[in-house]
């Protein structure tokens, strides 16, 4: 259950719910009140929650449908959602389930709590297999048999309500007796709940106290009592009447959403695309995938390695939110795909005093554990890799490279592309779009996600600073020492272990110096050079003798941002929008005013730069669900700070337009 005494959650303990087992039923003993009835927990959820929202009734006829809860404690309220929405799902539906938890079970602990509900062993095995434990974050946990999604956040609700995005159709508010978790139940607790809540939505809670009736009411639900309702004897029913919060930052607020699109167009066959497509398939929206060349990952996802760990910042920033909640959810759709990454995970070596302080810093900071990572002297890097290393490092054990070329694919999920088509014309057309193809066909759709660096081609994107990039990878041949290596080095550069008899070493960096028509870009001896220089002394002295006179190479071209953060989101009208928010040229604190002006159903995903491995296939989640009205997978601050629109709210801000 969630709620917080102390409202703060930094360490284990805090998050520790402190189960306890009293006459057989799991009781919370921090806050001293069982998790579910000692007569029968299961029939408990499905009359409080399922009949107070009167489910499955009112996702009748529904593509889609979110619940939200307050409290994911045992997980039993989302298995009875999952269990009827097995046997009453619409056809197609896609169910999206919400939860916050402050005090979650640990995974060994939460399999025994569940296992006396036999009728939902299968649905529990497959939620506790998959369950991220007290991972403080989001995360986000699909289950395609059934078109069901989990996303839960962990972390105090106080806290975390406000970080997310979402449009709730049934609320569970489950937490334990506001007289023993008061901060379940505060009044910024239910403001929030109605914030996230989507138009006549029903909710259903655990108490009828007077204090909860009228802060609900406060906050436009009507609310009625239940009483007897099982083992909660006060539950409640209501329904939201609004009104609709105003919100403070309009301009990054998603776009009215697309909840059943006829055909949705993915421009680009990299890995943001190849994302993009799977996405799709997920919730069976019907998807034209295009790319100009004649499969997927021919640019510059595909290189044969890539590498996939998290950049965790000393700060508290949204890149390093992104960086770790990204990679939890790679490595949830690796292990989904039966990916496997490889190597001993990746040791990202202190070059010097400066990157050893800012490793120490980062360690000092607790940032390192959620990413799987911790400090290591030299002497053990050079255990853990297999090989001589003379410098301290970081090293992150769940990381490690795979082919990205695999990997896209994977992601695509089975998607069908149409390879060797390019589009070359992207033009309003009545509610939705046409594409021109290369050919001279057009074709019309409802919606389209641009998922390729050659955006910049067309005029709706030419406000965003897109910059491409040539990156080029070197093949050294493995020598005696180097073909021990079982991590992944990092030091600005990387070294890959030996794979059929080389190594992947990268990886140069170019903004000018190039010709970006040419395809594919020209391999250039003297970047081999360049990567082998940059190598530290004991991993050049490693490689002595690998890079010889003649080594092969891959040299593609990516597209960056100014701020090194992707672009994925919406996209608005840029005239529309310098109007829309003009006042901010004279006061750039002012918030609210009218919605964005988004140019209806297009959106993009690019600007990855070398990240686009770990961070395409979340925000790709990130994208679908701004088209089609979901709960966000990341944090609000997250997902502001890789929106399309961030670059024109600056430029009005700095007084630049």
């Amino acid at each position: 259950m969630t709620g917080s005494p102390e409202n703060t959650l930094d360490t284990d303990a805090d998050r520790d719910p402190r189960l306890e087992w009293r006459d057989g039923v799991p009781v919370s003993g921090r806050f001293g009140e069982a998790y579910f009835s000692r007569e029968d927990g299961l029939a408990e959820a499905r009359r409080v929650f399922l009949d107070g929202c009167s489910l499955p009734d009112a996702w009748a006829g529904r593509h889609r449908f979110t619940v939200g809860e307050t409290g994911f404690g045992t997980g039993l309220n989302f298995l009875a959602t999952w269990d009827l929405w097995r046997r009453h799902r619409p056809a197609d539906g896609v169910l999206h389930y919400l939860a916050v938890e402050g005090y979650p079970i640990r995974r060994g602990t939460l399999v025994g709590v569940l296992r006396p509900f036999r009728e939902l062993a299968p649905l529990a095995k497959a939620l506790t297999d998959r369950y991220p434990g007290d991972q403080p974050g989001l995360h986000r946990i699909w289950f395609p048999e059934d078109g069901v999604c989990l996303t839960l956040a962990i972390g105090e609700v106080n806290a975390m309500l406000p970080r997310l995005e979402a449009r709730a159709d049934a609320w569970f508010l489950d937490g334990f007796a506001p007289a023993r978790n008061p901060a379940m139940w505060s009044d910024r607790v239910l403001s929030e709940v109605a914030r996230l809540t989507s138009g006549y939505a029903r909710l259903a809670g655990s108490t009828s106290a007077t204090a909860v009736r009228r802060g609900l009411e406060a906050a436009g639900f009507t609310v009625e009592r239940r009483p007897d309702v099982g083992g909660k004897r006060e539950a409640i029913a209501g329904v939201f009447r609004g009104p609709v919060a105003v919100s403070p930052a309009p301009w990054f607020d998603p776009p009215p959403p697309l909840p059943r699109p006829d055909r949705v167009a993915v421009i680009g066959a990299g890995i943001a695309g190849a994302s993009l497509a799977g996405a799709l398939a997920r919730r069976g929206v019907p998807t034209r995938w295009f790319d100009r060349r004649e499969g997927p990952a021919a640019e510059a996802s595909g290189n044969p390695v890539g590498i996939l760990m998290p950049r965790p910042t000393v700060r508290d920033t949204a890149a390093g939110a992104l960086s770790a909640v990204a990679l939890a959810y790679a490595r949830a759709m690796a292990g989904a795909s039966g990916i496997s990454f490889g190597g001993d995970g990746v040791l990202e070596l202190a070059v010097d005093d400066a990157a050893e302080a800012r490793q120490a810093a980062l360690a000092a900071t607790g940032r390192l554990a959620p990413v799987d990572g911790q400090r290591v002297d030299a002497s053990t890097a050079s255990r853990i890799a297999g090989v001589a290393l003379d410098r301290p490092g970081l090293w992150f054990r769940g990381s490690g490279w795979v082919d990205p070329r695999q990997w896209t694919q994977a992601m695509a999920g089975g998607a069908p592309l149409l390879a060797g088509t390019e589009i070359t014309g992207l033009d309003r057309h009545g509610l939705g779009w046409r594409l021109t193809h290369a050919r001279g066909e057009a074709e019309e759709v409802d919606a389209v996600i641009v998922a390729t660096g050659a955006a910049m081609a067309f005029p709706a994107f030419e406000h965003l600073p897109l910059t491409p990039v040539r990156g080029q990878l070197s093949f050294p041949n493995a020598t005696d020492a180097s073909r021990r290596l079982r991590a992944v080095l990092v030091y600005g550069g990387y070294l890959s272990p030996m794979i059929e008899g080389r190594h992947a070493a990268g990886a140069s960096y170019d903004r000018e110096g190039f010709d970006l028509t040419a395809w594919p870009q020209p391999v250039r001896p003297d970047d081999h050079t360049r990567i082998r220089d940059a190598m530290p002394g004991a991993v050049r002295r490693l490689m002595e003798g690998g890079f010889g006179v003649e080594i092969e190479g891959r040299a593609s071209l990516r597209s960056t941002t100014t701020d090194q953060l992707p672009l994925a989101g919406p996209v608005v009208d840029p005239a529309a929008f310098r109007a829309a928010y003009a006042r901010l040229t004279i006061d750039r604190r002012r918030t609210g005013g009218s919605p964005a002006p988004y140019m209806p159903g297009l959106f993009m995903l690019t600007g990855l730069g070398s990240r686009g491995l770990v961070t395409a296939p979340l925000l790709a989640e990130l994208v679908v669900a701004a088209l089609l009205g979901e709960p966000w997978p990341v944090e609000r601050r997250v997902a502001e700070a890789v929106h399309p629109s961030r670059f024109l709210l600056r430029a009005l801000k700095r007084q630049q337009v």
